[in-house]
């Protein structure tokens, strides 16, 4: 039995189907040894190429289901898993701040974004879903935001870690780079990785790459959840991995009901 990852980028059992960059090779052979069904996001020409298929810029859940998207075959290609995505109205992906018009970091009930930024579609669901927009300058908000938690996150981005904390959540700072992601200088954190369980967080490439791996792991270790490397060389941002569905939980109180997949 399955069910859909009920708030968007934490489960709460094992994953069983994520959404990840087609150009993640390494990741996806990684993610499908661990049994998980992998949604590939094609490269769409309305991108720069080095970020074509970055799941962090395409797509957005609000829901477990229901969610925005950038073009008509990724619409398609969620609707035939059974997740139903609106196109947005945004034509053009190419520079910014458009093709950061979904790159919103959704911690919980709290959504981490530039409000200049976001298309409106999403600006609206936020209020629709009475979840609390947290404003940050940082247009790449999923991108440099790795959520570890509800009440957790690591990010490079300055604005971001003030913004968390003054929210109330716990906060590791580390310093830009060592992320690989061609065609630029660097990449983002939050692309790197995302969760395949409640105490687990996948990583494309290597945690110990990382001149900070000791406080990461430190980090996610005080919030137990433990890391793992999909595979060996320096950490790779592929627009992250979106966690889709994950094994059902039952509860003798009858408390927790999901909708089977």
């Amino acid at each position: 039995m399955q069910q859909w990852v009920d708030s968007p980028n934490l489960p709460t059992s094992s994953v069983t189907m994520v959404a990840v960059s087609e150009d993640a090779v390494e990741a996806i052979a990684a993610l499908k040894q661990f049994g998980i069904r992998v949604l590939k996001i094609t490269k769409s020409p309305k991108f720069a190429e080095p970020v074509a298929s970055h799941a962090d810029m395409q797509c957005h859940l609000v829901t477990g289901t229901t969610g925005f998207c950038t073009d008509d075959s990724l619409q398609k290609a969620f609707r035939n898993v059974g997740i139903h995505l609106c196109r947005t109205k945004v034509q053009n992906f190419s520079a910014y701040p458009e093709d950061c018009s979904l790159n919103a970091a959704r911690v919980g009930s709290l959504v981490f974004a530039n409000p200049k930024c976001i298309c409106q579609e999403l600006f609206e669901a936020i209020q629709r879903l009475y979840l609390t927009l947290i404003p940050v300058h940082q247009g790449y908000a999923k991108c440099s935001t790795v959520v570890v938690s509800e009440r957790a996150i690591i990010t490079t981005d300055s604005g971001i870690a003030h913004a968390a904390g003054s929210a109330g959540l716990d906060i590791l700072k580390l310093q830009p780079g060592y992320i690989r992601l061609d065609g630029y200088a660097y990449g983002f954190i939050g692309g790197t990785c995302g969760k395949l369980s409640a105490s687990t967080i996948a990583f494309a490439g290597s945690v110990n790459s990382h001149p900070q791996a000791a406080e990461i792991l430190k980090f996610l270790e005080e919030h137990q959840v433990q890391a793992i490397s999909l595979h060996e060389g320096p950490l790779q941002d592929i627009g992250g991995i979106l966690p889709l569905a994950e094994t059902a939980e039952t509860k003798c109180d009858g408390v927790r009901k999901n909708s089977d997949i």
